[in-house]
């Protein structure tokens, strides 16, 4: 199955919604300026509220719509995502400005 992300952000966030949202989320941030001044990239990978919490990672050349291959296992359930965010001719384009 293949879906969409949209990303506005030049990244996207892969983590539990339990441990960031709501009051008394463990790992809480109040707004989204509080998560940019947490995160701490290297190389477009960042886990801005601790380890184990949650992943931001890099969209590669910016915003834009992703395609989300997703994977089933033999009772239906989800076994693996992939987030594809640079085809090989999206890199070449992109080094040719």
């Amino acid at each position: 199955m293949t879906k969409e992300v949209y990303v506005d952000a030049g990244l996207i966030w892969i983590g539990d919604p339990c441990y960031v949202m709501g009051d008394n989320a463990t790992n809480r941030v109040t707004d989204w300026m509080d998560f940019c001044d947490k995160l701490h990239t290297h190389e477009g990978v960042s886990t801005p509220l601790g380890h184990g919490v949650g992943v931001a990672v890099s969209s590669g050349y910016g915003d834009g719509a992703y395609p989300v291959e997703i994977e089933f296992n033999d009772e239906g359930r989800p076994s693996k995502v992939t987030i594809t965010f640079i085809e090989t001719e999206d890199e070449e384009h992109w080094r040719s400005y």
